[in-house]
């Protein structure tokens, strides 16, 4: 198991998904975030200085939503670029806060939004969004089993939401913002958000889509 510097290491415990795994998860768990390190490029724009602190909180998010996952590390997902606020995208030719880019394999954050300091909802999360967008592109051009479940998994669910009953359920249940609605890859991070930050929330209302997302990342450490 490797190892973090304890400069970074003490970021772990400020982590609330690290902190209620046994010792033995513990160590997987940080093993993979110095993997993710080791193989990460971070670049700081606009004169950022790209800390120890926005490494270990990027690479946590992505060890988190990756932790039930066999293949844990994104092949489409290789730079972090960092901005202090929004930046203009040159793949949309507007203002953003956050996008992934799959063909540079690069997610772009804006680190003023990535720390929550406009967020306006509990269960929005730039970070956890963008890398979901990462894992699902990645799952769609890969064949590894994470993928494979990550994908078919996703299809069954877009054919239960297929009913207009069930689609008039998830807007009744109103627990997913508007933008989760603007197609179905927003929709997928959205959800994503809504199942890493309020768990009990979409299992409560929606338990059938709560059991399609945590078998699409094959995360059942909400349920232990």
């Amino acid at each position: 198991m490797r190892k973090l510097p304890d400069a970074m290491r003490r970021f772990l415990e400020e982590n609330t998904f690290y902190k209620q795994l046994n010792k033995r998860k513990k160590q997987y768990f940080e093993h993979r975030v110095a993997c993710f390190l080791d193989t990460t490029d971070f670049v700081g724009r606009e004169e950022m200085k790209v800390t120890d602190e926005m490494k270990m909180k990027i690479s946590m998010i992505v060890i988190q939503l990756t932790f039930g996952m066999r293949k844990y590390l994104i092949e489409y997902l290789t730079t972090i670029i960092l901005y202090p606020s929004t930046f203009f995208s040159v793949l949309n030719q507007r203002e953003h806060k956050g996008e992934f880019n799959p063909r540079s394999k690069a997610l772009v954050l804006s680190w003023e939004h990535f720390q929550n300091k406009n967020q306006k909802t509990l269960d929005s999360n730039l970070g956890i969004h963008e890398v979901a967008h990462a894992i699902h592109y990645t799952a769609i051009k890969n064949t590894d089993i994470s993928a494979e479940i990550f994908y078919d998994t996703f299809l069954e669910l877009e054919q239960y939401l297929n009913s207009p009953e069930m689609k008039e359920k998830v807007l009744k249940a109103n627990i997913l913002r508007a933008y989760a609605f603007t197609d179905k890859y927003e929709f997928v991070a959205v959800l994503i958000e809504v199942f890493m930050l309020s768990p009990m929330k979409l299992k409560t209302h929606l338990p059938k889509v709560y059991d399609y997302v945590s078998q699409m990342l094959n995360f059942r450490y909400f349920d232990e």
